[in-house]
C-alpha cells in the first residue's frame, strides 16, 4: 500500500518544510476504509513515515500566511 501510494497517489499536499504528502484512499484495508499517507522528500529519495489515518481531511487545511 505504501509503494502504491507513493507511486499513484490521490493528492499530494505540500509539508510545513520540503517534504510532500502523498495521500490516497482506500476502501478495504484490514481495519476498515482508511486513507494511507506517506510523508517523503522528493530531493533527499526519502520517504519519512507512512500511516492509515480515518483523518485525512484534517491535513487539508490553510496555513497563516
Amino acid at each position: 500500500m505504501i509503494l502504491e501510494t507513493f507511486e499513484r497517489p490521490d493528492y499530494v499536499i505540500k509539508g510545513f518544510k520540503r517534504e510532500l504528502l502523498a495521500i490516497k484512499h482506500y476502501t478495504e484495508t484490514p481495519v476498515g476504509p482508511k486513507d494511507m499517507i506517506v510523508v517523503y522528500r522528493e530531493d533527499k529519495d526519502l520517504v519519512i513515515i507512512a500511516f492509515l489515518t480515518s483523518k485525512a481531511h484534517k491535513l487539508f487545511w490553510e496555513r497563516d500566511k
